[in-house]
């Protein structure tokens, strides 16, 4: 007879053990120290972007958008294996306590990044709300509390046998939230105490009898674990080398013509360089977001020759993030069979990467000589890119490359 409370606690413990051992990795990855100086920029500018902000604002009706996604997405780690479906599905009478520590795992890492979340946009409930402590105690309660009903509601709608009736009732749920959250950052508090009533109607008298009618979705479970567990590596993956991570592969193709195949040696691996850049995983939507990002922090940062500061971290941070494309072929055994020496893949992917690098140098010249009509600094941010490309790129992807073989 299987022990589900010993098996809850021995997947929970191994679980706990690889997150601690990827954010090692993490912490040890020269993306931190990005990451990090821009946190530090960013909180800097934070403030005066806030005084900058015109006095009708609609913060309410921003923070009311925000939250109520933050609300109605509820997770939820069930840390369920394909070979459960024969092992477990046998006695699912008995694992109840086993998905009791699931949503109890969630409610608390949920309540955590609610309040996290909360805490880094008070400054904009101080500015256009309210202030004080107290206020402060308040809302993160009410917040919480509400992260709390979603979470415990998510997990009966997931007994839901169709994913359209899961996906009305996820609607339902975010209208209720958004009425709840604009009334709360009206500081309704006496209408507050009928959405409590709603809610409770909702817990107890629609969601709570889906467990009288319903039984556990195990296919859908086990898919959505798969989904959480792949958006984790794919996270890491940014930082390090993750062999367990599945990638997933795009058609894309408008994009196919950026890597026209060819049979000559100095021509292959470039074509899948870019073919694996533009169809495989989330490299294309990595490099769209670190160039808007870099956009965000040029439009924020005062104009200056510290802006030239700024796209060499993201220059950085890209070719970090990207290098694990090179490393996730060391697993495919037809890559290392190809009749072609390592130097001559590694300069490739060099020469690749540098590409990435200039047209990014590019984007952030115009943009930024559209911005401010300094041009000569918006010259010098394509031409940064390129002295980087040269001095530090291949030391980096050698040592990369080396590190992780």
């Amino acid at each position: 007879m299987i022990d589900v409370k010993k098996l809850w606690r021995k997947r929970r413990n191994a679980h706990l053990t690889q997150t601690l051992k990827y954010f090692s990795l993490m912490a040890n990855s020269g993306l931190i120290v990005s990451l990090i100086l821009l946190i530090i920029v960013g909180s800097i500018y934070y403030a005066k972007l806030l005084k900058a902000l015109p006095q009708d604002f609609p913060a309410v009706l921003i923070l009311t958008v925000l939250f109520s996604f933050l609300l109605t997405k509820s997770a939820i780690r069930t840390l369920l294996k394909e070979g459960d479906l024969v092992f477990l599905l046998p006695v699912e009478s008995g694992m109840k306590h086993y998905f009791s520590q699931s949503l109890f795992s969630a409610i608390a890492s949920g309540s955590f990044l609610t309040l996290f979340v909360f805490t880094l946009t008070w400054p904009i409930v101080q500015v256009f709300i309210t202030d004080g402590w107290k206020m402060y105690v308040t809302f993160a309660f009410f917040l919480i509390a509400a992260k709390v009903f979603n979470l415990y509601v998510s997990w009966e709608e997931r007994r839901l046998p169709y994913k359209s009736h899961q996906l009305n009732y996820k609607i339902m749920r975010f209208i209720v939230n958004f009425v709840y959250v604009y009334l709360l950052f009206n500081e309704a508090f006496v209408f507050l105490i009928a959405m409590f009533a709603i809610m409770y109607v909702l817990k107890n008298f629609v969601f709570g009898v889906f467990k009288k009618i319903h039984g556990y979705q195990w296919e859908m479970l086990l898919a959505e674990e798969q989904t959480l567990k792949m958006k984790g590596y794919r996270l890491v993956n940014y930082f390090t080398d993750v062999p367990a991570l599945k990638q997933t592969v795009h058609k894309r193709p408008l994009l196919n013509m950026l890597g026209t195949f060819s049979f000559k040696k100095k021509n292959m691996m470039p074509a899948l360089f870019m073919k694996t850049f533009t169809r495989s995983g989330d490299y294309l939507g990595l490099y769209i977001r670190l160039v808007l990002i870099g956009f965000i922090f040029l439009y924020l940062i005062p104009p200056g020759w510290w802006q030239l500061a700024v796209v060499i971290l993201f220059f950085q941070m890209l070719a970090l993030q990207l290098f694990t494309l090179y490393t996730q072929y060391k697993w495919n055994v037809i890559f290392n069979i190809y009749p072609i020496e390592n130097k001559l893949k590694i300069a490739a992917f060099i020469k690749w990467l540098r590409g990435l690098l200039l047209m990014q140098g590019i984007l952030y010249g115009v943009f930024y000589g559209i911005l401010t009509g300094d041009w000569l600094i918006a010259l010098l941010m394509p031409v940064s890119a390129f002295v980087y490309s040269l001095l530090r790129l291949p030391s980096m992807t050698k040592k990369h490359i080396t590190l992780s073989s």
